[in-house]
């Protein structure tokens, strides 16, 4: 995620320069921030948070100056700075074009009223002018030389605040485990895919398994049944086989039987033709 947001502020042609004014302590806050659109008619789209130390500052005042590509970004709030620095969280631009930037400032001490000369003043003038109003931490702190804009070298670099990278830390490691559940899930599934492809096969194989049997039993019946078939016809072709080997010996037997009742025909001879009478 902050991977594509990088890449974002790296495309955009949307650039925001340095912080002009300073933070005084004990008055409210106005600074400036200038910026350069990619094209005159975009909008700004301008927005900023504001921390005194820790503690967020409500009621910021965003007021876009200017027009065309370069503009002003008058960033003001009423709550008088008592801290000794404030965190300014800018962002200019619209969509993928937008660009957010981070300035700590550190505060300044007020000059006095009157001063005699006010580049002129020494370090020992300094406690004497401000030591009623401020800790002596702030005194130390506090340059009376600097001039009216802090050097871009103090202020340029965007200093982080320490529960930056506990949080990047946090979301990298919500990102690891989310990374490292979406793995396992995906183990998970293809071991259930590939537990309910075996359970499909084993399916598959008793299904044709059954088929077969099924094939076999129809085949063995048909068999079965041919062989009645052909034993029926042999029984058949038998059985009159057997009828007619007996009709055959009972007719046989009879004939035997009607012979000695009857003469047996004799064949004519010369002597038996010449004995009977020739018809008149």
């Amino acid at each position: 995620m902050l991977g594509l947001l990088f890449l974002a502020m790296g495309a955009s042609a949307t650039t925001v320069g340095q912080v002009e004014g300073r933070v005084v302590s004990g008055r409210p806050l106005e600074v400036n921030i200038p910026f350069v659109l990619d094209k005159a008619r975009d909008r700004a789209c301008a927005s900023a948070n504001v921390r005194y130390g820790n503690m967020r500052v409500a009621g910021v005042i965003v007021d876009v100056q200017g027009s065309g590509p370069n503009r002003n970004l008058l960033v003001s709030s009423r709550a008088v700075v008592k801290e000794e620095s404030v965190t300014i969280d800018a962002r200019v631009g619209c969509g993928a074009k937008s660009v957010t930037r981070r300035f700590v400032l550190l505060t300044n001490l007020a000059p006095a009223r009157n001063p005699p000369v006010a580049r002129l003043r020494t370090r020992q003038d300094v406690p004497v002018v401000v030591a009623p109003r401020t800790p002596p931490k702030t005194v130390v702190l506090g340059a009376p030389r600097e001039p009216l804009f802090p050097p871009p070298e103090a202020e340029s670099p965007p200093a982080p605040e320490p529960v930056a990278p506990k949080v990047d830390g946090s979301m990298w490691q919500d990102l690891q485990k989310a990374r490292t559940e979406a793995a396992t899930a995906t183990a998970q599934l293809e071991s259930a895919r590939k537990e309910l492809a075996a359970v499909l096969d084993v399916e598959r194989r008793s299904r044709q398994t059954l088929i077969n049997s099924d094939n076999q039993a129809r085949e063995a019946q048909s068999e079965v049944a041919r062989m009645r078939l052909v034993l029926k016809g042999v029984a058949f072709v038998l059985a009159l086989g057997a009828a007619g080997l007996v009709w055959w010996e009972f007719q046989r037997v009879a004939s035997r039987m009607r012979r000695p009742n009857a003469r047996p025909a004799q064949d004519p001879t010369i002597l038996s033709m010449e004995a009977e009478p020739s018809p008149s």
